[in-house]
């Protein structure tokens, strides 16, 4: 993937990002904020898979990067953090692995049981728990660290 399509898609990861921000009814002023993180954290993502890194990591890279890039926004203007980061990064989800596994699941049911099936089925059913999982992590760790009550150490 060149530098044409990383721009590409990191536009088009923006917009869906507007349409999120909508649908939450953030105030209009904080939308470019928003996109700001989506472009930092889709962006590092799409970056560090071209560069060869595994989805799963660069999943939980890049919204680990956009989360803090949120919370220093969220500090800045007086916001819940999340209603910065959750519209800006909810494209990071893993919607065709789970579609897939989906589609697995109802051949099976409706072919019957199959071995290699069943295999596909859950290689793409634990690709997007891994996925949805190092989305959680990187979108957690920065509160951790930020909205502790007590010291860590």
């Amino acid at each position: 993937m060149g530098i044409i399509e990383i721009i590409q898609t990191i536009v088009l990861s923006c917009i869906i990002t507007v349409g999120w921000c909508l649908m939450f009814t953030l105030p209009k002023q904080y939308i470019m904020h928003c996109m700001m993180v989506t472009a930092l954290g889709f962006g590092l993502k799409q970056v560090m898979v071209t560069f060869g890194v595994h989805l799963v990591v660069a999943t939980f890279f890049g919204a680990m990067a956009g989360s803090f890039l949120g919370v220093h926004f969220a500090q800045r203007h007086g916001l819940p953090p999340k209603a910065l980061i959750v519209p800006s990064l909810i494209c990071m989800m893993p919607g065709i692995a789970a579609y897939k596994a989906m589609v697995s699941m109802v051949q099976i049911g409706y072919f019957g049981f199959d071995m290699d099936l069943f295999i596909v089925m859950m290689r793409h059913f634990f690709e997007a728990i891994f996925i949805i999982s190092a989305l959680v992590l990187g979108l957690s760790i920065p509160g951790i660290l930020f909205y502790r009550r007590k010291p860590i150490v």
